[in-house]
């Protein structure tokens, strides 16, 4: 719920009456998490021992930290490990080449072990950025092109895709990654195969639309099923933005087989559900996969609020706040957990590898970690999104406040074991108290 006060009342004090009602039950909240593909696994896995142990509470401990419980993994698809680079674990076509897992992945095997074994995380979602190059139109991981094979998809002289699909062979290329880190004791349950499928890019990008995702869903469900992992839940389309993943959508459900995706994933950078957008047009879980404030180049800070920047923690929190009570999404996951560059924007920042670090705190935490670590440590996986009103400003004058600078976001939850969570935000000037009676 969102109010802004009328102006009918000054105040010099004011007092806020939420009504919750535990019967009225919107979405099931699934978690919140953050990524650590492109190598940015290594800017934890690399600190010393004591400020290791130190920042994966902060990720993940419930009753000290942010309580994460989902955990993205990218799965690699470059030639080699240069740079920030995923490798594959099928580098080149032919049979010669075979598929061999190096246990790594780029750092995120580790992180993820920590994540299920020391603190109980059973949510990881894995997805491809690209197919590897020999797959593609383009005959290279990065810079675009299209999966060989899709709907329409050739290459633009006809020499590298040269009239042969390669899309079920993606898809037994992906199975097999789920299969190799479900043999490492990670339980990954969920499966994505693009991320921001519009994109031309430098690093790993592949091009899709709607039509074309549902074909290589078609032949995923496939290929989990011949592997035994037809429990493995499959993911589309990681969209730059809500728009572009409500045309996804759209699409897909022109296709007549948006059945075969269980969760639609959405980034927001490029739009968000606030204003005209509301909740996406679907029966499945929609989840926030990965978001955070880059677009405006601003870097990690620690300022709650000062201008309203996109990097400022009250802008994080009323975005928190749109994507469950306006877009009733189930999932919220943050672009980069524990990053090395600031201009990133991570939760948390480490120092770069070699530098020399000999005194605490070793790690810098930037305002947005404080903002998601509000609604992830006390909204646990599973609680139920319920319903909640404004149901009453009051206060005493003379009027030295004005109402209307009052704007509260409300927004509450039960969880398993039947607790009540309500998150409200103060997006105004002014302070108040706040009772929150339960029906």
């Amino acid at each position: 719920a969102a109010l802004a006060a009328s102006d009918a009342v000054a105040l010099t004090q004011a007092h806020i009456s939420l009504a919750v009602d535990a019967a009225t039950a919107y979405q099931t909240i699934d978690g919140f998490g953050f990524c650590e593909a492109f190598q940015r696994a290594h800017a934890i896995s690399n600190l010393p021992a004591a400020p290791q142990a130190a920042v994966l509470d902060l990720l993940f401990n419930a009753t000290t930290g942010a309580g994460f419980s989902m955990l993205r993994l990218g799965l690699g698809s470059s030639p080699d490990s240069r740079g920030d680079h995923m490798n594959s674990p099928q580098p080149a076509a032919g049979p010669e080449a075979g598929f061999a897992w190096d246990g790594n992945d780029s750092g995120q095997v580790w992180v993820a072990q920590q994540a299920a074994d020391r603190y109980g995380v059973v949510t990881f979602y894995a997805d491809a950025w690209s197919a590897p190059g020999y797959m593609k139109t383009n005959g290279r991981d990065d810079q675009g092109g299209w999966l060989c094979g899709v709907r329409g998809e050739g290459s633009a002289d006809g020499t590298l895709c040269a009239g042969a699909s390669w899309v079920q062979a993606y898809a037994e290329y992906l199975a097999r990654y789920v299969q190799a880190y479900i043999g490492a004791g990670i339980p990954v349950s969920y499966l994505g195969f693009l991320n921001e499928p519009n994109l031309i890019k430098p690093y790993a990008t592949m091009q899709s639309d709607g039509y074309q995702a549902v074909e290589v869903a078609e032949a995923l469900s496939v290929s989990l099923g011949g592997l035994g992992l037809s429990g493995v839940q499959i993911a589309c389309c990681d969209a730059q933005g809500w728009s572009m993943a409500r045309t996804l959508l759209a699409e897909m459900q022109d296709a007549g087989a948006a059945d075969l995706i269980s969760v639609v994933t959405t980034h927001t950078y490029k739009g968000a559900p606030a204003g005209p957008d509301g909740p996406l047009n679907t029966t499945a879980r929609v989840w926030v996969t990965e978001i955070s404030p880059i677009m405006q180049r601003l870097g990690m800070t620690q300022t709650w609020f000062r201008n309203g920047s996109e990097n400022e923690g009250l802008t994080w929190a009323v975005g928190l706040h749109e994507a469950f009570a306006v877009g009733n999404a189930s999932a919220y996951i943050y672009w980069i957990g524990v990053g090395q560059a600031a201009a990133e924007a991570p939760l948390i920042r480490a120092p770069k590898r070699g530098a020399n670090v000999t005194t605490a705190p070793y790690y810098t935490i930037g305002s947005t970690y404080w903002a998601s670590a509000h609604f992830s440590r006390f909204i646990r996986p599973g609680a139920r999104r319920v319903r909640v009103e404004v149901e009453s400003i009051e206060g005493s004058g003379p009027g030295a406040v004005d109402a209307t600078d009052i704007n509260i976001l409300a927004s509450a939850y039960t969880n398993r074991d039947s607790s009540i969570v309500v998150q409200v935000v103060n997006n105004g000037d002014q302070d108040f108290t706040a009772d929150v009676p339960v029906a």
